[in-house]
């Protein structure tokens, strides 16, 4: 890579770094994002925490995200799908 290929660099591909990496690209600036872990998100992403177990990070976070936004990077056509949840938390305990 060299200077010339990128104007500007995110350093971070949580939803905060790709989001603004959206606007600075459909603005016409040479935007490269980089991310130390092998997936994007960060708080918006969905992992494994136990064998057979998936769970969002943060991702009821993702229903704060502003319509604007939303619409503005055409989100929808990325696969983006705000989703209902049927419970609002679930803590196992010991005690059952």
């Amino acid at each position: 890579m060299t200077n010339a290929e990128y104007e500007v660099a995110i350093i971070g591909g949580g939803h905060n770094g790709l989001t603004t990496a959206g606007y600075l690209a459909r603005a016409g600036l040479k935007t490269v994002v980089l991310e130390r872990r092998g997936v994007v998100g960060g708080a918006a992403v969905t992992e494994e925490f136990h064998p057979g177990f998936r769970n969002s990070v943060c991702s009821y976070v993702v229903s704060l995200l502003h319509p604007k936004v939303i619409r503005d990077l055409d989100l929808a056509s990325h696969g983006l799908e705000i989703m209902e949840r049927p419970v609002a938390s679930y803590l196992p305990l010991p005690d059952g």
